[in-house]
């Protein structure tokens, strides 16, 4: 075994000695650390040409870096599913005894969506529905429901909660509620509805997965070319915005890519 010298920052020393790892278990983190950041860079991040060199320059200190710098950001409100389940406990037992004294729809909406963020889904469905039995119109449960069925693999029970809201505010939630009606219904079967519903949305807001989904639906129609339109200009669009947005949604531009290679030429 050879002598160790300090802590040792480079991986590829610890790549050449794996045996080390076995005494420096916080070396083994960061060696993995930074071989998922590499990866991760390489295969989605749009500037990966700069990041890459960081990477390799500066080793297990990039990675952690490029940690929060970059892969933070992309995530949903910068947290992480596994953390939520170890912080929000306390407040999981709050939400449920309010919603036992009060009763009210907003309490059972706040416990419903806490529920849907930890991945508890039936049991946010079950909230839902109870703030719904005490007001049918209320848009949040509503919202709620239809994610929450969603989750659940059920877009048959997701529809008429979304076709209620979109009956009284078409733009509620900036396209949101939109947008997952045409993947419920696309979901469904239910391929022209579907494409009526994506047009009307395309002329209202330009969300990638919209493009991706209309493309997919052309697709199946036989409409290539207008499929292979909707993907161009999506990727063209992405091009010429900012870079986070363009990070935000490059997993919808390599879907948009993996598409068109799927297409058959023009």
């Amino acid at each position: 075994m050879l002598p160790l010298l300090g802590f040792q920052f480079s991986p590829f020393f610890w790549l050449s000695h794996p045996e080390e790892l076995l005494w420096q278990p916080l070396t083994a983190l960061g060696v993995g650390l930074w071989i998922w950041m590499l990866v991760h860079c390489a295969r989605n991040d749009p500037e990966r040409g700069t990041w890459m060199w960081i990477l390799f320059f500066l080793n297990i200190p990039g990675a952690i870096l490029y940690f929060i710098v970059r892969w933070l950001p992309t995530r949903e409100k910068g947290s992480l599913p596994f953390m939520k389940r170890f912080t929000s406990g306390r407040h999981l037992a709050r939400l449920e005894a309010a919603a036992r004294r009060i009763g009210n729809p907003h309490q059972f909406v706040e416990l419903g969506d806490l529920q849907r963020e930890l991945g508890k889904v039936d049991a946010a469905w079950a909230s839902y529905q109870k703030a719904l039995s005490k007001d049918p119109g209320c848009m949040p449960a509503l919202w709620g429901a239809a994610q929450a069925a969603l989750a659940r693999k059920q877009p048959a029970d997701a529809r008429p909660h979304l076709e209620a809201i979109l009956a009284k505010d078409f733009a509620y939630k900036f396209g949101d509620v939109s947008l997952a009606q045409a993947r419920t219904l696309h979901l469904l079967g239910d391929g022209p509805a579907a494409l009526a519903q994506l047009q009307k949305h395309l002329g209202r807001w330009t969300h990638p997965e919209a493009h991706v989904l209309i493309a997919t639906v052309l697709a199946e129609q036989g409409e290539v070319d207008q499929a292979r339109d909707h993907l161009e200009t999506m990727l063209s669009d992405l091009a010429a915005s900012p870079a986070f947005f363009a990070r935000q949604n490059r997993h919808w531009a390599s879907r948009a890519r993996g598409l068109l290679r799927t297409l058959p030429k023009a």
